[in-house]
């Protein structure tokens, strides 16, 4: 209504509203009967005063009674089928921008997601789109319906009287203007309102989930004021928007006093100057002057909501319009089984170019081999990992695959040959089996308890008086981070992936359980691309090669059993100072 639309906007509505063209279209004509039962029914009204004036006989008079009446109640069956209809509309079209949305989202690299939390991108999700379906509502019902219904009026009243026509013509476009220029008022206030109060619940949203450190720690205090903090922020800036917003509606009242006072005033001069406007001409003309008075304030009404949903519809559209680091172009699919890794001088940053996480990596893994991969905290060990199966880019080098640059590969086909087991498992509502699959009906309970059987995951599973059914509580609250990780495991190997990450991925399983996993691993191993990240130097001594990371440099890389032998490798000199380690806490035992 009173919100400019750039292009970017506007093919942003048009791409949503296209696919529904056939009930536009219906709408569209339940609109205008709608507005011409509007127009003709005071008609009658006109009528009844002047034929009841002339002396007029009752049965006519309830006859022309009785037609207003039928019309009044059929344009109010045609508005209750335009609120359906338009309701329908307006929920399809909302629901598939959630969709794309949360799709957009979760496509989205690591660079985007380090810049917005999670709650941050719930508000984007449900609370703006909320507000769209909001103007998807008004824009039918009121910005169209409005606008034809205010031509329709000054026209009628142009064929009723052309001095009270060019009155009226000239008060509507002198209000609409204003009103337009109001509209705009404060829309920059608004965004930032917006912006800020997605940033509060994404604050909140973190501090919410971890909840177990803040206590731990007795760092309640520091968070409440924290909060408090934002929130005197947030309400600074709401008060602002509401001084505005209070503005605009102020204005648009005295506005359309301002329309209907020159309108009575010019209408009791046409009549003392023209004697041929009868009582009925003179109450039509009033009448039309009322249903005009309605659009304008419900323009009025509706300026500051629309206020909101242009603020609204620019954050959807620039989250939709965000260009992601991870380039999903490529077309080629992994066919082979055996898969060859390739490091060629990649480096990368997680924004911070004199700070970079991995710099000139260069490795070959040959394929069906294992990979141990060492070197501190923040070393880059996750961060090649991530590189690897995509959930970022690197800036410099290339990786390849079997020889191919692994971009030219399909997203999908890329990482459904890898699979991650990770010491951050992600669990969701609902059952084992559901977070076992991963919500994939095909699969089926045979399958997860050969998978199970293995993994030598039978007395688990056994221990557990529901089975699969299992209800899983949501974030795994009712599970051990140890059990998460035989999900993990289980989810993992359920999807026979050609390559196998392992990031610290028995750092929560007890000693007994991991070493009945590690026969079973051993074997499930085989035929597989693997890399191991892992602090322990006796499973990496396990492994066919050894990368050593140190500040995202490769300090080393070879043989594992080639690197142990040597005494002047890095590896080396890690295993004997673990072994005297060791030695020094057994004859402190002793």
């Amino acid at each position: 209504m009173f919100i400019r639309l750039d292009r970017s906007q506007i093919r942003f509505m048009y791409v949503y509203l296209n696919n529904h063209r056939a009930q536009l279209v219906l709408l569209l004509l339940f609109i205008l009967g709608s507005i011409a039962l509007q127009i003709y029914s005071p008609l009658y009204i006109q009528q009844f005063l002047d034929r009841a004036r002339a002396g007029e006989e009752t049965s006519g008079l309830l006859r022309i009674a009785f037609l207003f009446l039928g019309l009044t109640v059929l344009r109010q069956i045609v508005v209750i089928v335009l609120q359906f209809i338009t309701s329908d509309v307006t929920w399809k079209i909302t629901n598939k921008i959630r969709l794309d949305v949360t799709r957009q989202c979760l496509n989205y690299d690591m660079s985007f997601h380090n810049r917005h939390t999670p709650g941050e991108m719930v508000e984007r999700i449900d609370g703006d789109v909320g507000k769209l379906n909001n103007f998807m509502s008004v824009f039918a019902l009121k910005v169209i319906s409005n606008n034809l219904l205010i031509v329709t009026v000054v026209i009628i009243i142009f064929t009723i009287n052309v001095s009270m026509g060019i009155v009226v013509t000239l008060s509507c476009v002198l209000g609409l203007y204003v009103l337009s220029r109001m509209g705009r008022f404060g829309s920059k206030t608004i965004r930032n309102y917006l912006s800020e109060s997605a940033d509060t619940i994404g604050f909140l949203d973190e501090r919410i989930t971890g909840r177990e450190d803040i206590r731990a720690f007795n760092a309640v205090s520091y968070t409440l004021y924290s909060y408090y903090t934002r929130l005197k922020r947030l309400f600074r800036t709401r008060k602002q928007t509401g001084l505005r917003i209070a503005t605009v509606l102020n204005i648009g009242e005295m506005v359309l006093a301002i329309i209907m006072a020159v309108t009575l005033l010019s209408l009791g001069i046409i009549h003392l100057q023209s004697a041929d406007l009868s009582i009925g001409t003179l109450f039509l003309i009033y009448y039309y002057m009322t249903i005009l008075l309605i659009p304008l304030k419900s323009m009025v009404a509706e300026v500051s909501e629309l206020q909101y949903v242009h603020a609204a519809l620019l954050r959807l559209n620039e989250l939709l319009s965000y260009s992601s680091n991870v380039k999903t172009t490529g077309c080629a699919r992994i066919e082979d089984t055996a898969l060859e890794i390739r490091f060629d001088n990649v480096s990368f940053h997680y924004g911070d170019e004199e700070h970079k996480a991995l710099r000139n990596i260069s490795f070959q893994l040959p394929a069906n081999t294992t990979l141990g991969l060492l070197g501190k905290t923040g070393s880059g060990k996750s961060t090649l990992a991530r590189l690897l199966c995509r959930m970022c880019d690197p800036q410099e080098g290339s990786i390849t695959i079997n020889g191919s640059d692994h971009m030219e590969f399909e997203l999908d086909s890329l990482q459904e040959s890898m699979g991650i087991v990770s010491q951050n498992i992600e669990l969701f509502e609902g059952t084992l089996r559901d977070n076992i699959t991963m919500y994939k009906d095909h699969i089926t309970d045979d399958q997860i308890m050969r998978i199970l059987d293995r993994l030598a995951l039978q007395e688990w599973i056994s221990g557990i008086p529901e089975g699969l059914d299992k209800r899983i509580e949501q974030g795994g609250r009712n599970l051990s981070g140890g059990e998460a990780q035989l999900i993990a495991f289980t989810r993992v190997f359920l999807r026979n992936p050609q390559i196998l990450i392992l990031d610290e991925a028995t750092s929560r399983i007890d000693p007994a359980t991991e070493r009945r996993l590690d026969k079973a691993m051993a074997v499930l191993m085989k035929n597989r691309t693997c890399i191991i990240i892992a602090h322990r130097l006796s499973t990496i001594r396990k492994t066919d090669y050894t990368l050593v990371l140190q500040e995202g440099r490769v300090l080393e890389f070879g043989e594992t059993r080639a690197l142990e032998q040597d005494p002047e490798s890095s590896y080396s000199s890690m295993i004997g100072e673990g072994e005297a380690e060791l030695h020094a806490r057994s004859l402190d035992r002793s």
